[in-house]
């Protein structure tokens, strides 16, 4: 049993750790600047990944690493924040890397990465700090922001939050940093200004919130009940419910003043008293109100007056499925009307001084009018896993249909709203739409290991660009793989930034640490790059038929380049000399036994390397390369027993 002053020590330690902010900012870890780094006011690009590139460096975070590990300030290489410079990355010396952040840059929110605005880079770690007891909460995730050249890092944070899971953002408005946050235990969404500290809660008691995919925005959108009158303090909600939208930078002063003594007071207390009138905290502006004409109005009705045209009796109920830069898709269900759901969009730009939370409504379920353009008949597949975007005044969708087929939407006029549909591609099961990236749809599906990765044209014109009888199908119009490569799927999804694909390697050998590939052009030219992969494989199951230490012996040499391995007197003593002739053959591309090692590109650069197509970005701690090589040494070599 605890004493009691020890039990009010933990209890004040546990309330400044959940709860923490801006503790020690002005307090920095000093290191040497490392070199070369130039201060721009430069945008970075692909902000918010595991990867970020500003200038001529591409910052990335050095491979997949528990939230667990020792996070001892100095320490960390796998976890930790690295760069690599253009030049370096372009002439393929990957291995020539800086750690910018010797400490584990490890949240489990996968959707937000690191920010770099100015010459700073933030983002979350887990906490260093020992408790009273000694140890280490790492379960606690501290915001904070270091300079790019690794000069400064904050020793403190700007806030501490108890849940590692915690989502969040980093997003710049008129040149102020903001932490944008959700604390989902209170249905609270938080903005942290980083210069002034203030810690402000935008909105408490939503019901269901949504960040835009592009990360950097400084908008979250939200749906939030309306109470009814006189139900307080056991309050219950109308049927329908309304859209918010707030800004990183709204503060108290931009919520709407509410008059809530008439109808929302607890009538069992005092004026003055702690819990005497309801408690509402929103600080965004309203967008939609679901209000019907069977209401009376209520102070949240913020557009409503006298003689305001309503376009439903019963209300409207929304739900968000996605925001995608900038543009809201949501589904809308006209209780008086019908009880589908009915999916709409608009462009957050639309919201202007004219806009009317009230009027914006659609007329009739699934109707156009209104400030909503409707995108489809249900939710049945234009979902949240769905990927949308526009062409000009063409909106389309793209989506995995009940028939595992890869379906394009051209969203039209009609009941369904289907203007014009294009299988994509088909016998997709278990495939995840990742993203649209130039023309290309990039999506996973099973791996071994992980997830393996495709990517298809999806900008094809017609369904013909997709079909293969009679003529043979143009390869940028096939869904085409990467390679064999798996990724690691409780990780980053890959990234595609300036001509590369980064990914978490979790094939055999490879510890989940980030690799890279020169991104192909078209499909044409990665399946090649699939062709010549191919080649090798088979090489391996054609050796192995006659020569099975000697087909191991050569993925040896396609994992490591080490050409002069056998030679070791450990292993050397037992290959025989056919063993010896296949492997050399293999290594420096001739022909033995029968086989034929041609493995030569047009470039004459030889392909019977793992490096050739990809390769390990930064560096790799001693002891995971201590474990690398002897697993591959155990797994593929023979080894003489030591007397």
């Amino acid at each position: 049993m605890l004493k009691n002053g020890k039990k009010l020590m933990l209890l004040l330690l546990a309330l400044s750790l959940s709860a923490g902010t801006f503790a020690g900012c002005n307090n920095t870890v000093k290191r040497d600047p490392l070199p070369g780094y130039e201060s721009t006011d430069s945008a970075a690009q692909s902000n918010g990944g595991f990867v970020v590139k500003k200038d001529n460096w591409y910052y990335f975070i050095n491979g997949v690493e528990d939230y667990t590990a020792d996070n001892t300030f100095g320490k960390v290489v796998k976890g930790s924040l690295m760069r690599i410079s253009e030049e370096n990355l372009a002439k393929g010396a990957y291995t020539e890397a800086d750690i910018v952040l010797p400490e584990l840059v490890v949240a489990q929110d996968f959707t937000s990465g690191i920010f770099i605005y100015g010459d700073y880079v933030y983002y979350a770690s887990p906490n260093r700090n020992k408790n009273i007891e000694g140890q280490v909460e790492t379960s606690y995730l501290d915001f904070r922001r270091a300079k790019l050249d690794g000069s400064e890092t904050m020793n403190g944070y700007y806030v501490q939050l108890s849940d590692n899971t915690t989502a969040y953002r980093y997003v710049e408005e008129e040149g102020t940093v903001y932490l944008l946050y959700v604390d989902s235990a209170k249905s609270e969404i938080h903005s942290l200004n980083t210069q002034t500290g203030t810690d402000t809660v935008l909105v408490s008691g939503y019901t269901a919130y949504s960040f835009d995919t592009d990360v950097t925005s400084p908008y979250v959108y939200y749906t939030m009940p309306v109470a009814k009158k006189l139900t307080y303090p056991n309050t219950s909600n109308e049927s329908y419910n309304q859209l918010y939208r707030v800004s990183a930078s709204a503060t108290e002063e931009d919520a709407a003043k509410l008059d809530l003594s008439d109808g929302y007071v607890d009538k069992d207390k005092k004026e003055g008293d702690e819990g005497y009138m309801m408690e509402y905290v929103n600080c965004g502006q309203l967008v939609l109100d679901g209000i019907g004409t069977a209401y009376d109005p209520t102070p949240f009705n913020l557009d409503y007056k006298e003689g305001v045209a309503m376009n439903s009796e019963q209300g409207y109920t929304y739900s968000l499925v996605k925001v995608t830069d900038g543009r809201i898709y949501l589904s809308v269900t006209n209780l008086g009307e019908s009880s589908a759901a009915f999916v709409y969009a608009f462009d957050s730009a639309d919201i202007g001084e004219n806009w009317n939370s009230i009027t914006a409504n659609p007329n009739l379920a699934g109707a156009s009018e209104g400030a909503l353009q409707p995108i489809a008949a249900s939710t049945t597949n234009a979902t949240s896993s769905a990927l949308y975007y526009t062409e000009g005044e063409d909106q389309y969708y793209i989506y995995l249909d009940s028939n595992n087929v890869i379906q394009r939407v051209k969203v039209g006029t009609g009941k369904d709203f289907v203007g014009e549909k294009v299988a994509l591609a088909n016998q997709q099961s278990g495939a995840s739409l990742l993203y649209l990236e130039g023309d290309y749809l990039y999506f996973s599906n099973s791996g071994t290991n992980g997830k393996a990765l495709y990517r298809i044209n999806y900008k094809g014109a017609t369904q013909e660009d997709y079909q293969n009888f009679p003529n043979e199908l143009d390869e940028d119009y096939t869904p085409t793989k990467y390679l064999a490569l798996d990724y690691n799927s409780s990780w980053y999804a890959p990234e595609v930034v300036d001509g590369y694909l980064f990914f978490a390697n979790a094939e055999s050998y490879a510890d989940s640490y980030v690799y890279v590939l020169e991104n192909p052009e078209d499909n044409d030219t990665l399946k090649v790059l699939n062709d010549h992969y191919e080649e090798v494989q088979d090489a391996f199951t054609d050796i192995s038929g006659k020569f099975s230490d000697a087909s191991n012996a050569a993925k040896y040499y396609f994992y490591t380049g080490d050409k002069d391995i056998l030679d070791e007197e450990e292993h050397k003593s037992e290959y025989n000399a056919e063993d010896f002739e296949v492997f050399d053959a293999f290594v420096e591309g001739k022909s033995s036994h029968g086989f034929t090692f041609d493995f030569k590109d047009d470039a004459d650069k030889a392909y019977n390397v793992q490096s050739y197509f990809y390769n390990v970005l930064g560096k790799v701690t001693d002891d995971d390369a201590e474990t690398i090589a002897d697993s591959l040494t155990a797994d593929l070599l023979l080894t003489a027993e030591e007397e």
